[in-house]
């Protein structure tokens, strides 16, 4: 098992991590904040993760290139941009372009890329259909906001079943397997 090899201000060009969530959606000290809550911060997993708030698609492209994470999540392709195209984040030439870039890294890194993303009061991916066709799986995790239980279920999936269903419970360190269902 790998951990984080790299120094955080992206000095070493020989580093590598097990993951890198790069979020234009909060900031660095935000996420800390969070792991810290979950009980995160004293586990391995705080070692391994590399935390980068970025939204712009080439800087997180260089420093995954430098870092070479196994898995790179990027949190959200609503919020990415891509300099050289027009438009605001979350447009769909933005959004596309964005996917489309993240997923050109993932075939010249070998790293997995999961993007997260929005969706509409309808239910659907917020940004351009087309992005459902860019990617190999489309997971969603839905739940009451008021409630603890949550459904995790996979929309479209190149690699196996869309048949399945996963119950996940909100507790004080995050979602766990629920344990409410009858067989």
């Amino acid at each position: 098992r790998r951990h984080t090899r790299c120094s955080r201000d992206w000095s070493s060009d020989v580093c590598s991590s097990d993951l890198m969530y790069a979020s234009g959606e909060e900031s660095a000290a935000q996420i800390a904040d969070r792991a810290d809550r979950l009980g995160l911060m004293a586990t391995v997993a705080a070692e391994a993760v590399e935390v980068l708030a970025e939204s712009e698609v080439g800087a997180i492209a260089e420093a995954a290139h430098r870092a070479k994470p196994a898995l790179l999540i990027v949190d959200s392709i609503q919020t990415s941009t891509l300099a050289e195209l027009e438009g605001p984040a979350g447009s769909v030439g933005q959004v596309r372009g964005s996917a489309e870039w993240l997923a050109g890294l993932a075939r010249a890194t070998g790293a997995a890329v999961i993007l997260v993303g929005h969706v509409t009061k309808e239910g659907s991916i917020a940004g351009p259909k087309t992005l459902e066709h860019l990617v190999d799986a489309v997971v969603t995790l839905d739940g009451d906001r008021h409630g603890t239980l949550r459904t995790l279920r996979s929309a479209k999936n190149r690699f196996g079943s869309t048949d399945e269903l996963g119950l996940l419970e909100m507790g004080e360190h995050g979602d766990r397997k629920s344990t409410r269902l009858n067989s």
